[in-house]
């Protein structure tokens, strides 16, 4: 299960994993360019997570103040 934040990171993933495979259905992608795309994808979710988690850190530095 893909946790996300908000209905915008939900519907944003729902958009991307439909487009994929869309793309790879039509457009007879192989297996190498999807694997391709969900590692592009992995690295949109890697910096999503990296600005949550900054953010987490400065209310967290915040609250501490």
């Amino acid at each position: 299960m893909m946790i996300v934040r908000d209905i915008n990171d939900a519907t944003t993933m729902k958009n991307k994993l439909f487009s994929l495979a869309r793309r790879a259905h039509n457009m007879q992608k192989t297996r190498t360019q999807i694997v391709l795309e969900i590692l592009d994808i992995c690295d949109d979710l890697e910096k999503n997570i990296q600005r949550e988690e900054s953010l987490i850190e400065e209310q967290a530095f915040l609250k501490s103040a």
